[in-house]
């Protein structure tokens, strides 16, 4: 019988994170996770507020635009490996060691492995039979998994100097606005929504570092499972 053999589409180009090496993948490559007692706000969207001058309410959109972005690739990440622990029955829902282990235990026929090229990571199968559609789905996943962790790290560093452009200008931007309109009343509703604005914009620039961190050790820990040193 023909081996069959299933890998994800990939784009042809590459940004390079990692280089290969022999080096045989760890039992469990997941990096040991600090023990978190803060609770942190991890949801909320930016909303941003009107402050009255237009170039202004352009960059707090654009961030808010952003951060927000941001924020729905890293909860499709959590859930994507979510999924995958759920589905394999998974003891710790945030391991994807402990979710590679269990589907080659599952599908124990079939050849897997974890590919890593750059920043993106794909389950790789090969088989002498058809391969199962539910390993198939897990590809997907796998794969869905990969682009939202891509796309919480590729937007940091962009949000994070829109952030710190914003706050360093408060000064400036009060002065701003208080040119922009003589009516008192008016001027302190709108001064009020640039501290609200500017909250929310400090709220961003502590959870986004978070979001990249806790993407970054995904991509490491699926980097060595493919026998990759990070």
């Amino acid at each position: 019988m023909g081996c069959c053999f299933s890998s994800p589409d990939r784009d042809d180009e590459r940004e390079p994170l990692i280089q290969s090496n022999n080096k045989t993948p760890t039992e469990s490559a997941r990096p040991p996770r600090p023990a978190n007692t803060d609770v942190d706000q991890r949801s909320g969207r930016f909303t941003a507020r009107r402050v009255g001058v237009s170039g202004l309410d352009e960059r707090f959109t654009d961030v808010a635009e952003t951060f927000n972005r941001q924020q729905e690739h890293y909860e499709s990440m959590k859930n994507k490996l979510q999924t995958l622990a759920s589905r394999y029955h998974c003891p710790v829902n945030d391991s994807l060691s402990e979710c590679l282990r269990r589907i080659k235990e599952k599908h124990e026929l079939c050849h897997i492995s974890l590919e890593v090229k750059g920043y993106d990571f794909s389950l790789m199968v090969r088989s002498d039979a058809e391969i199962p559609s539910e390993l198939k789905r897990t590809q997907e996943n796998v794969t869905e998994l990969s682009r939202a962790t891509k796309s919480v790290i590729s937007i940091s560093t962009k949000l994070h100097e829109m952030i710190d452009s914003l706050l360093r200008a408060e000064t400036s931007m009060i002065s701003q606005i208080e040119a922009a309109e003589s009516r008192h009343q008016e001027q302190k509703r709108l001064v009020d929504n640039l501290q609200e604005n500017l909250k929310e914009a400090r709220r961003a620039k502590e959870l986004s570092p978070k979001y990249r961190k806790e993407a970054g050790n995904l991509l490491n820990e699926a980097a060595l499972l493919s026998g990759i040193t990070p």
